[in-house]
């Protein structure tokens, strides 16, 4: 939804009063719109009626804002504010949740990039990738003429709709399916015959389809598991990407050097100070561990059997292991997703089971196997041992401490929304990776809401960079910025984020202060298969099919983080208990 237009993307949220409940639908929370814009919040109730409504504004009641919803017409900043509603019968009376409306001017950006079947909106140049759409704003509601040259700005040419191109004597133009001959096109907006901004555009080839886990060492390398690809790539501080191990398009198990190695919807990662890395490997239920030469060996699980049984190397079965992170004495810990379970790994092999009932789904703080989670996906450790997880069908996030005690420090338990604030009284929606900073700050990919989320060692939530609601691919700073359903997040040693975004297929970097960038990116030189390669499950070559933006979830996570998965690999993870098939992507 661009910014701009009247808001439609609510969240549930049900309020029980004596002998009623309201279910409150309203905007997603914290939402931002432009200057002008309209903003409409409703409420829904079932009871006994008849009811009565009163629309509040930071507490305070709005004159005449008595019916079922309330509309903001023509949005100004002086409306920015926490709106909530009081509902009323004979029995008594219940107040919905407070949601916060920022009123804004419109956006502005240096630089943006968009991926694969998404759709991007600047103001600003672009870098796009091949088969992605991207979106141009020319910042006026007046008509005017799109026009594109080739030449450097020496010559113009008006656009016609069709082919690549609609929306020509509009503000916006939208660019679809961008291939090669568009690179280096620049664009421009003649509005009563003055031209506006000129934005350039540079195509580039995608190089991550479908990226769930990310890493950064020591170095400033970052680390890629994509399971479109079935590959782990390494991608240098200066934004080389070369394969570290897999091949494309061939999914199997086989434990080897760089190509000739073989994984199955690699999901979760993270790195150790000399760039060794720990991989969950999702559908064949095992962590796997890459060296730095890419020679790859498998730590713990069986590829055969799926289980929750705890023991040493093969010995030891996971059901659907996603994120993974490393603590200082080199013990890995693992969101089991299936299991509900939050697995350890020594750095011996030996697989226990720290918190969580295997099989049983559920939202309970408790210690050791009397807490229940519902689809954890994503982990992250602190410098105290503390063991933060992504609890994504509950939309919380939850702490395990070193004696396996389970308390939830933000999100409240099967409540989704998009909602600032400390404890229960934050809202997630799908969380996903995660990471920690030394401080103890533990950062969110919020998958669902297409946000990094913040949470501060006291319990604050904040959206760190991101537009609740809004998938787009944007760079900016804090809300001016776009992420599609990131999966994954992880931190540099400068205090860097670094983010799989992936429903635009891209790499994102966030500074200190909440500047979004998209990596640029080129390729290196890959290590060649081996002929003599050959793998236990005898995989066939195929065309890896590259994940559209409409995927709402899939495995992964890097630097402790995890991603939550798509139905469809739970799906398979649950058939595949047998006998290891190729999937045809």
């Amino acid at each position: 939804m661009p910014l701009g237009s009247g808001l439609t993307k609510f969240q549930s949220v049900l309020v029980c009063g004596a002998i009623f409940c309201a279910t409150a639908l309203i905007t997603v929370a914290a939402v931002q719109v432009t200057v002008g814009s309209a903003a409409t919040l409703s409420v829904v109730v079932e009871g006994t009626a008849p009811f009565s409504y009163q629309w509040l504004k930071d507490g305070n009641k709005i004159g005449g804002a008595t019916a079922g919803n309330y509309v903001l017409n023509s949005a100004q900043t002086s409306d920015s504010g926490t709106y909530s509603v009081t509902v009323s019968n004979s029995a008594g009376s219940t107040t919905a949740p407070g949601e916060i409306i920022n009123v804004v001017a419109a956006p502005t950006v240096t630089t943006s990039t968009s991926t694969t079947g998404v759709s991007s909106t600047v103001t600003a140049s672009q870098v796009a990738t091949v088969g992605h759409d991207v979106t141009f704003y020319a910042a006026t509601s007046a008509g005017g003429q799109w026009q594109i040259s080739t030449d450097g700005g020496a010559t113009w040419n008006n656009l016609s709709n069709g082919g690549h191109y609609s929306g020509v004597t509009t503000g916006t133009l939208s660019v679809s399916n961008v291939d090669s001959g568009l690179n280096a096109s620049q664009y421009r907006f003649l509005s009563q015959g003055t031209p506006g901004t000129m934005f350039s555009l540079s195509v580039a080839p995608a190089l991550f389809p479908f990226p769930v886990g990310i890493a950064v060492d020591q170095a400033g390398n970052l680390y890629v598991a994509d399971t479109s690809t079935d590959t782990v790539e390494k991608v240098s501080s200066t934004g080389v990407a070369t394969l570290l191990a897999g091949t494309s398009g061939q999914a199997g198990t086989s434990d080897a050097n760089g190509a000739n190695a073989r994984f199955n919807d690699p999901t979760g990662l993270t790195a150790s100070a000399d760039g060794t890395l720990y991989l969950s490997d999702g559908s064949n239920a095992t962590i796997r561990r890459i060296a730095t030469d890419g020679t790859v060996s498998t730590l713990a699980g069986s590829s055969t059997n799926r289980g929750n049984t705890d023991g040493s190397g093969g010995a030891a079965t996971f059901s659907a292991p996603l994120g993974i992170c490393r603590d200082g004495g080199g013990n890995l810990y693992v969101a089991d997703a299936v299991n509900n379970t939050i697995r350890k790994i020594t750095s011996g092999g030996t697989v226990s089971t720290i918190a969580g009932s295997a099989g049983i789904a559920g939202n309970a703080d408790g210690v050791g196997n009397a807490a229940r989670f519902n689809h954890p996906t994503g982990v992250a450790v602190d410098a105290s041992g503390n063991v933060y997880v992504s609890d994504a069908t509950n939309n919380t996030v939850r702490k395990v401490s070193p004696a396996g005690a389970v308390s939830t420090i933000a999100g409240l338990a099967g409540v989704s929304g998009a909602q600032d604030g400390v404890g229960s009284s934050a809202l997630f929606n799908n969380p996903g990776g995660l990471a920690v900073d030394p401080s103890g700050t533990v950062y969110v990919a919020d998958t669902g809401n297409s946000t990094v989320r913040k949470i501060s060692p006291g319990g604050q939530v904040s959206t760190f960079a991101g537009l609740p609601g809004i998938a787009g691919l944007m760079d900016g700073t804090g809300s001016n910025a776009w992420f599609n359903q990131p999966k994954s997040v992880a931190i540099d040693t400068a205090g860097n984020l670094f983010v799989a975004d992936t429903g635009n297929a891209a790499l994102r970097k966030i500074t200190s202060s909440g500047s979004v960038t998209t990596l640029a990116l080129s390729t290196g030189v890959a290590p060649a298969a081996s002929p003599a390669s050959t793998d236990s499950t005898t995989p066939t070559t195929t065309t890896p099919v590259q994940t559209s933006s409409t995927s709402t979830s899939s495995g992964g996570g890097g630097g402790g983080g995890g991603g939550t998965m798509n139905g469809w690999l739970v799906v398979t993870l649950c058939a595949l208990a047998g006998a290891r098939l190729k999937r045809a992507r």
